[in-house]
């Protein structure tokens, strides 16, 4: 279980000498109090799947970005008033409620707030996590126990263990958040910003794509979940299709550095700017963005193309690589992707192989 010491300020400040990279210590409370609200609904016996960037922690034994909200997923039907707020108190929260938020349409969703007093100075006195619910009947290929414990946390006793979708079946439920103008984040959510969300949708892809080589769940996850998209947001036209190629599109305009679009890319670098605030491992830049981007390109033409097996960089290909060429008209400007990474230039070049096989 949870340390209550793991909401000290002395712990806080523990953290802050051992990544000095993250500047705001808000964000490690937040961090804490997210998994904290976790454990509480772990506690209260409410039915759940725990997905998204938080749950990605719990995946990696060394942490590479903070999350700080939690996103669950709840059968229809399932009644998480009754949860709600449950064993709150031991885990520090002075308020638990269920809130109005602007929400896309015919979405089953519950959002609530938890509030706390927060431990480690930061201007204001108190501050909240957020919990959003998802009512769906979303199957994940592989459903994984998963233990709450990570660097961040002081652990006592045996840790809690929460229901977690697979590293593969998150990457395909990731994927289709990174498609802005179809079943993913969009640049913008009436006049606010969402380019910082997009950016993190692009950096958690990159690493689960690091992480595994068989994509047989995640295809078979990113195929469920596109049609439930698209129904939320009124696409139903739309195919699964139409999703990878707008992650491929987004993905190359990246990688051209606009040359597509200029204003979305300059919202990504606006985006790249901001979430390295809550990136631990590495100074996050749209260099290595690119890499990150020609992952998803690679990933896309993969799918599109029925493999299942990704094919990863390794240092060793250097030498062939820096004599290689991308011949392909629509992708020769890659090239130029040599000088800055021949990681990202492998992988547009396995794009080229594969189109020319279709």
């Amino acid at each position: 279980m949870i340390d209550p010491e793991s909401r000290s300020r002395e712990w806080i400040e523990s953290l802050r000498t051992k990544y000095p990279e993250i500047k705001d210590p808000a964000l490690f409370e937040k961090t804490i109090r997210a998994f904290s609200l976790l454990e509480s609904l772990v506690l209260s016996g409410c039915p759940f799947i725990f997905k998204g960037g938080t749950a990605l922690m719990l995946h990696f034994d060394t942490p590479k970005r903070l999350s700080i909200d939690v996103d669950i997923i709840c059968k229809p039907g399932t009644n998480i008033l009754r949860y709600l707020g449950k064993f709150g108190d031991k885990y520090g929260f002075t308020e638990v409620k269920e809130i109005e938020r602007t929400a896309r349409n015919h979405v089953p969703k519950t959002h609530a707030e938890y509030k706390y007093e927060v431990s480690y100075p930061s201007g204001h006195p108190s501050d909240k996590i957020l919990l959003d619910v998802l009512y769906e009947n979303l199957q994940y290929e592989h459903i994984i126990p998963l233990q709450i414990r990570s660097p961040f946390l002081k652990i006592i006793g045996e840790p809690a263990i929460v229901k977690c979708p697979s590293l593969s079946d998150m990457l395909g439920d990731k994927l289709t958040a990174f498609a802005p103008h179809t079943t993913g984040i969009p640049f913008f959510k009436g006049d606010k910003p969402f380019s910082m969300e997009i950016m993190k949708q692009l950096f958690d892809i990159s690493s689960i794509f690091d992480r595994i080589s068989d994509i047989t769940s995640a295809v078979k996850t990113f195929h469920k979940t596109v049609p439930i998209e698209l129904s939320y947001k009124g696409l139903d036209s739309l195919s699964a299709e139409d999703v990878l190629n707008d992650a491929y599109a987004t993905a190359l305009n990246i990688c051209l550095r606009g040359a597509i679009s200029k204003p979305e890319y300059e919202y990504l670098v606006n985006g790249a700017r901001r979430v390295n605030g809550f990136i631990i491992t590495e100074n996050y830049s749209m260099e290595r963005a690119i890499l990150d981007a020609s992952k998803v390109a690679y990933l896309t033409c993969l799918i599109k193309n029925d493999k299942k097996q990704i094919s990863h960089y390794e240092p060793n290909m250097n030498e062939i690589l820096i004599n290689d060429t991308i011949k392909s008209p629509e992708l020769n400007k890659m090239n130029h992707l040599k000088k800055l990474s021949l990681e990202a230039f492998y992988y547009w070049k396995q794009v080229e192989i594969i189109s020319a096989k279709e």
